[in-house]
């Protein structure tokens, strides 16, 4: 199962959790104890310790963002978003992920028309959830069809 969560057990990988919540509370409770017992044998050797990596991230255009955000009005642009979050940022404003809809590290475009703004919930699962694929396809609709009204709107 797609959901299931999976830890190293000597030699291979066990299910220690099943998504449809099948498995017994004592089991993952052993579980979550062995984990916390081997992060308190480790932590305090890699407590402020750094590691250094070369990142070659992809060149974003930050008045991108910002034209998607004053689009989105301070909402989720999903349009069954089940409620974002009524709490803001410490700079008052609204908690919203911006996205690209086609992953820029795919060669997907950094135009506004191509991308979303997302509640943090919708963006988890248009990043990680099973109708992640099916969301593409609407969210590229949405934008496309919100870029435009937005630019209509200076037409007229």
């Amino acid at each position: 199962m797609s959901g299931d969560v999976y830890a190293w057990e000597s030699s291979h990988w066990a299910v220690i959790f099943h998504s449809c919540g099948c498995c017994n509370p004592l089991v993952r409770a052993a579980a979550y104890e062995k984990w916390c017992r081997l992060v308190e044998r480790r932590e305090e050797s890699t407590r402020r310790r750094r590691r250094e990596r070369l990142a070659r991230d992809p060149i974003r255009l930050g008045p991108a963002r910002k034209a998607v955000l004053l689009r989105s009005g301070g909402h989720c642009e999903n349009p069954a978003c089940a409620g974002q979050p009524a709490d803001v940022t410490d700079r008052g404003e609204p908690i919203l992920e911006v996205d690209h809809i086609v992953e820029i590290t795919r060669d997907g475009p950094d135009h506004p028309s191509q991308m979303i703004a997302l509640c943090p919930n919708c963006h988890a699962v248009k990043t990680r959830g099973r109708s992640r694929d099916a969301l593409r396809k609407t969210f590229l609709e949405v934008a496309l069809e919100r870029h435009r009204q937005m630019n209509r709107s200076l037409d007229g």
